[in-house]
């Protein structure tokens, strides 16, 4: 672990079932007033876990040694869905999918669970002349694309362009700008090629000044960065790229 990074504990306190393959869990923070938000709204911390287990999700898990202090060692990145500074509340959504240390643990949570979780960083930031948005998520992007658009300020105009495992993930998104949206379904998360990069080249970029944000497999993302680079010759400061996952990476 990094020395000038800060580490908190955080407890859980509901679990719910989002959608079929997203899990919404919200933490407190067990120490709140030492915990405190990036400001960007696709801030992402590392999750640590105490009690790893790499099997399928059918085995039973280890009993935890309550003699020892927890190791946190294994941890995965994520970002948060929402951060309440008055109750400590800290939500973040897992995909929810066979195989890999975070959905393994994620599908058996329960109330009182404890995790480690890290200070948080953030990247997105539009430039103040922007005139129009496009945000473009699958599944592991989808919290903070879902935070992004709920920040929207009146008047603000943005496209977004979501690929989820099913249909059934998709979901309601309140702005108070306004807001297109283009849901993908079946395509992408490791089970079948992604179509977001492909839907990033044939959208028809409107007239004034943009703002790119794309969050996914990091083989789309580089892609998307090409495209937005090289062939549009987009400056740098009007989009941002960020690769979250990698196909087979648990393995």
């Amino acid at each position: 672990m990094e020395n000038d990074i800060n580490y908190y504990r955080a407890e859980v306190r509901a679990v719910s079932q989002l959608t079929p393959n997203m899990i919404r869990i919200i933490f407190g923070v067990i120490e709140p007033d030492t915990f405190a938000s990036s400001g960007f709204p696709d801030e992402r911390l590392a999750v640590g876990f105490a009690e790893c287990h790499r099997s399928g999700a059918d085995e039973s898990p280890e009993q935890p040694d309550h003699s020892e202090q927890p190791n946190y060692s294994e941890q995965r990145s994520y970002t948060v869905r929402a951060w309440d500074e008055l109750t400590g509340d800290l939500t973040i959504d897992f995909v929810a999918h066979r195989g890999g240390v975070a959905a393994q643990w994620a599908l058996r949570a329960a109330v009182s669970d404890v995790v480690q979780v890290s200070d948080a960083l953030g990247w997105y930031n539009p430039p103040e002349d922007c005139d129009w948005q496009l945000l473009v998520a699958d599944m592991t992007g989808l919290p903070a694309l879902g935070r992004i658009v709920e920040n929207l300020p009146a008047g603000g105009r943005a496209h977004v362009i979501v690929e989820t495992i099913d249909a059934a993930d998709w979901q309601e998104l309140e702005s108070a700008a306004e807001v297109s949206y283009e849901w993908l379904s079946g395509t992408g998360h490791g089970r079948a090629p992604s179509v977001l990069a492909a839907a990033v080249r044939r959208f028809d970029f409107p007239a004034g000044r943009g703002y790119v944000w794309f969050a996914g497999e990091a083989a789309e993302s580089r892609v998307v960065r090409k495209y937005l680079r090289r062939e549009l010759g987009w400056p740098v400061d009007r989009f941002e790229v960020l690769g979250y996952w990698r196909v087979r990476e648990e393995e």
